[in-house]
Parts: C-alpha cells; sequence; structure tokens
C-alpha cells in the first residue's frame, strides 16, 4: 500500500499489508505537483513501522546511498535510473 505520512502508515498496518511503498521521498516528476518528503519525514514515517518499507520517488543511485542509514526492505525507482 502507498503511504505518505504516518496516519496512512498506521491506516496500512492496520489493514494488515505486507509492505508499504512511502513517497516521496525525493523530488519526481511523476509527481511534480507533490512536495518531496525528505529524509526528516521519511525518517518519521518509517520510524516505527511494523511492515518493510520500499522508499520511492526520485531515488537516483546517488540519493538511494543516503537511504542507507534506514531500515529499508528496499527502493525502487523508473527514471532515476536511466540514462
Amino acid at each position: 500500500m502507498a503511504v505518505h505520512n504516518i496516519p496512512e502508515r498506521i491506516k496500512a498496518e492496520r489493514a494488515g499489508v505486507d509492505l508499504i511503498f512511502v513517497s516521496p521521498v525525493f523530488a519526481t516528476l511523476s509527481h511534480a505537483n507533490i512536495s518531496p518528503l525528505g529524509l526528516v519525514r521519511f525518517a518519521q514515517i518509517t520510524r516505527d513501522a511494523k511492515v518493510p518499507v520500499i522508499a520511492l520517488g526520485g531515488i537516483t543511485h546517488k540519493k538511494a546511498k543516503s537511504l542507507r542509514r534506514f531500515r529499508l526492505h528496499g527502493w525502487a525507482a523508473i527514471d532515476g535510473l536511466a540514462r
């Protein structure tokens, strides 16, 4: 389930989802009209997650390295990995 804030994360966990997609972590063309979470809000949302977390939104190789400090199941990208 996609989540963008703590109440949505809690709702997803209560619904029994297997994992959550937290987005957009960084600015992304696919959600140009939405402010990115940034690392601080991403950390707040994911800190107490009871299910695996996948980071989405504006992920590049360099930005993926900044996510290493978080307890993530993984991350995904589309345009950020294309040349």
